[in-house]
C-alpha cells in the first residue's frame, strides 16, 4: 500500500499562461512528461463504494491500463493524505494487492456478483515535473480536461503536487508557496471523484455548520490547535464550492463563520504557537474576511430586513429600493467571486497548513488544560467588563459587547470536550441568544446609513426607508427595553472549570 499526499489547486482558466512561464518550472530536474489520460470510475447502482468513501478507477494511458483503489481522507486546505493500490489491470479486477481486509473483501464482494460498473469518467491532459525536495522528489502535475456523466461535464483545470520519496510535507508547501505568489490559484478540497459523483447526481450544495470540537483531552496545547484550526479550514472550505456556484447568502455566511472561528482559535492559543505566528496570520484572515464581510451584510439587509417589508408592504418605492440594493449587492458578489479565485484564498491556506506542519515548541508552560482555564477566564472577564461599558446603551458599546461575547461562546465550543456539559450547554445556550439579540440592533444600526444612502433623496424610496424602519422597530424596542435583564444575566455567567 502506498500512502497519497498531495495538495489540490484549482487554477482559473484565464491562468494557464501565467503558469506555463512561471520561473518555478525551469527549476524541474527533468523536461515534463505530458499524456492524455483516461479514467474510468466505478460503483454499484447504488453507489456503495461511495457511501463507503471507496474509490475505484481504471486509468488508460496509451494502450495501458491500471487499476487504482483509494480510500478516501478529508481533504484540508487542500491537502489530502490516503491510502491507495496500485496494479496493472488485464482485463478483470484483481483485488488481491489491497491489504485493507475490509476494503478487499467488500470490492471482491462486489466484483463477484457483477455489481460494478462505470458511473461516470475523466478525460484530461497532463503534464508532470519532477523536483528535488530534502532527499525526495515533489511532482507538480497540470491537468486540463473534463469530468464527464452522461450528458453533463464539468472543467478540470488544476495543479497538483504529490510528495514522492522521502520528500516533507513542508518541502511541498514551500513550492506551492512560490506557484500561489504569482498565480489565480485556489486550494480545492473536493477530488475528481467527488466531483463527478456529485456531477453524475445533479446534486445542489448544501451549506455546512461546524462541526463539534475535534479537541482530545490527551491533546498538548499546540495538537490541540492544530485540530481545531484544520476543523475550521474544513468547515470554510465545505461551503466554498457553494458560494462560488450559487447566491444563497447561507454559503458565505458559514464561510465567514469560519474564519471569524479561527481567528478566536489563533488568539485563544497564542500562548501555545511560535511568537508572531498568531499575528502574521491574523491580518491574512482579516483580509479574506472583509471582502466576505461586506457580502454577508448587503445579504442580511436583503433577506433579513428588506424582504419582511417587500412581504408587508409592496409599494413601489420598496422595489424601487429593492433594484437598487440588488445592483450594489451583485456587484459586490462579482468582487468576493474574484477575491475567492484571484490567489489570495491559495496564499492563506498554504500559509496556514505551513504553519500548522512547523516543528512543535519543545516545551509547554501550560497543560491544555491549564491554558483552557486561563484563557475561559480571560474571556469571561472581557464579557464582564464589555456589560458594564454597555449598561448606558451606547451602540458602540453593545456592538464591542457583542464580539466579547461571540468570543467566549467560540472559545466553550473549542474546549467542550474538557467541560462540565450541562454547565456548557447551558452557558452556551445564553451565549448565543445574546449574541443573536445583539446582533439584530448591530444590523438594524448599520441598515439606517446604508439605505439612506441607496435612497439618495429619492422621496418614494425614502418613504420605503421609513417603512422598513417601522416593521422592525418593535423588535428592536422590544430588545432594548429587555436589555437590561440580559446584561444582568451575562454578568452572571458561571465558571465553567
Amino acid at each position: 500500500m502506498a500512502k497519497e499526499i498531495e495538495l489540490k489547486l484549482a487554477l482559473a482558466e484565464h491562468g494557464w499562461p501565467a503558469f506555463s512561464r512561471h520561473p518555478l518550472l525551469r527549476e524541474a530536474i527533468a523536461a515534463p512528461h505530458r499524456q492524455s489520460l483516461r479514467n474510468l470510475y466505478f460503483d454499484t447502482p447504488d453507489l456503495a463504494l461511495k457511501r463507503q468513501r471507496v474509490a475505484l478507477r481504471l486509468r488508460q494511458t496509451g494502450r495501458r491500463w491500471v487499476q487504482t483503489v483509494k480510500c478516501a481522507a478529508a481533504a484540508r486546505a487542500g491537502l489530502s493524505a490516503r491510502p491507495e493500490w496500485e496494479t496493472p489491470f488485464d482485463g478483470h479486477f484483481d483485488f488481491s494487492a489491497v491489504d485493507d481486509e475490509a476494503v478487499r473483501a467488500e470490492l471482491e464482494s462486489l466484483r463477484d456478483r457483477g455489481a460494478l460498473a462505470t458511473v461516470f469518467d475523466t478525460n484530461f491532459e497532463r503534464r508532470e515535473w519532477r523536483f528535488a525536495a530534502e532527499g525526495g522528489e515533489v511532482l507538480l502535475m497540470a491537468d486540463r480536461g473534463h469530468i464527464i456523466s452522461g450528458e453533463h461535464r464539468e472543467t478540470i483545470s488544476e495543479i497538483e503536487l504529490e510528495i514522492a520519496g522521502g520528500a516533507s510535507v513542508p518541502a511541498l508547501l514551500d513550492i506551492a508557496a512560490r506557484l500561489a505568489e504569482r498565480l489565480p490559484l485556489r486550494a480545492e478540497s473536493r477530488s475528481k471523484a467527488q466531483r463527478g459523483y456529485e456531477l453524475m447526481a445533479g446534486s445542489t450544495p448544501v451549506a455546512v455548520r461546524a462541526s463539534r470540537s475535534p479537541l482530545s483531552a490527551e491533546a498538548t496545547p499546540d495538537e490541540a490547535f492544530k485540530a481545531i484550526a484544520l476543523d475550521c479550514i474544513a468547515h470554510y472550505q465545505a461551503n466554498e464550492h457553494g458560494a462560488l456556484t450559487s447566491e444563497a447568502p447561507e454559503f458565505v455566511h458559514q464561510m465567514r463563520v469560519a474564519l471569524r472561528r479561527l481567528r478566536s482559535a489563533l488568539r485563544v492559543f497564542g500562548p501555545a504557537l511560535p511568537e508572531g505566528v498568531a499575528d502574521g496570520l491574523t491580518g491574512r484572515l482579516r483580509a479574506l474576511a472583509g471582502d466576505l464581510g461586506e457580502l454577508r451584510d448587503r445579504d442580511v439587509l436583503h433577506e433579513e430586513l428588506l424582504s419582511p417589508a417587500l412581504v408587508a408592504h409592496r409599494s413601489a418605492g420598496l422595489k424601487k429600493l429593492e433594484r437598487h440594493l440588488a445592483a450594489a449587492r451583485s456587484q459586490t458578489r462579482d468582487r468576493v467571486l474574484i477575491a475567492l479565485q484571484d490567489g489570495r484564498q491559495a496564499r492563506l491556506m498554504i500559509a496556514l497548513l505551513q504553519t500548522l506542519h512547523a516543528a512543535p515548541p519543545a516545551e509547554h508552560r501550560l497543560s491544555l488544560q491549564a491554558l483552557a482555564r486561563k484563557r475561559l477566564a480571560r474571556a469571561r472577564s472581557r464579557v464582564a467588563a464589555a456589560v458594564d461599558h454597555a449598561r448606558g446603551g451606547d451602540i458602540a458599546a453593545l456592538h464591542a459587547l457583542r464580539i466579547d461575547v461571540k468570543r467566549l461562546r467560540y472559545a466553550v465550543e473549542f474546549f467542550m470536550p474538557l467541560l462540565p456539559h450541562k454547565k456548557a450547554q447551558r452557558t452556551l445556550a445564553l451565549l448565543t441568544e445574546a449574541q443573536e439579540k445583539l446582533g439584530f440592533i448591530n444590523d438594524l444600526s448599520q441598515a439606517g446609513p446604508r439605505l439612506l444612502l441607496a435612497a439618495d433623496g429619492d422621496a418614494a424610496m425614502l418613504r420605503a426607508v421609513s417603512q422598513i424602519a417601522a416593521l422592525h422597530m418593535p423588535r428592536y424596542r422590544q430588545i432594548i427595553d429587555h436589555a437590561p435583564k440580559l446584561l444582568r444575566t451575562l454578568s452572571r455567567l458561571p465558571k465553567l472549570n
